[in-house]
């Protein structure tokens, strides 16, 4: 009988790649609650929305999976979080082929472009945020 395949977890793959790209920003699944935000800034958090997996089979090795991210950009102002939104986008652009220990990327999209979205619970950080999606397939192995 074949091994499955696992597929990589989406969400990590792009927390990873994002810290790694983006010099002296918080990047995360899940942020301070209240004003230990403000500790942090600038923050981004990655919240899985969606995606399905394409898998052809339980060991094919063009199985992957197709995750939809809705993309917070937290700053000390209005302009600082967008700015942070742009530079995020940059970073997402030249994601595929990149790759990390849990698996690769195999393609990227941008649903919306940042757009404002007022943070309630902390009036002293300012939210840009966005909807992105990328394709991800199991790390290549070598024999």
């Amino acid at each position: 009988m074949a091994t499955p395949v696992v597929l990589p977890d989406g969400k990590q793959i792009a927390v990873d790649l994002l810290s790694a790209a983006l010099d002296g920003v918080y990047v995360t699944g899940v942020l301070p609650e209240g004003k230990a935000l403000n500790a942090v800034l600038p923050a981004v958090r990655i919240l899985r929305i969606g995606g399905v997996a394409d898998l052809r089979g339980w060991s094919d090795p063009a199985a992957r999976d197709n995750p939809r991210f809705s993309v917070d950009c937290y700053g000390a102002d209005e302009g600082k979080a967008m700015q942070l939104a742009l530079r995020v986008l940059a970073v997402w652009e030249v994601l595929k082929g990149r790759s990390t220990a849990d698996g690769e990327v195999t393609g990227i999209s941008q649903e919306t472009g940042p757009q404002d979205r007022p943070e309630d619970l902390n009036s002293d950080a300012f939210r840009v945020g966005m909807i992105l999606g990328m394709s991800v397939r199991p790390p290549r192995v070598t024999s």
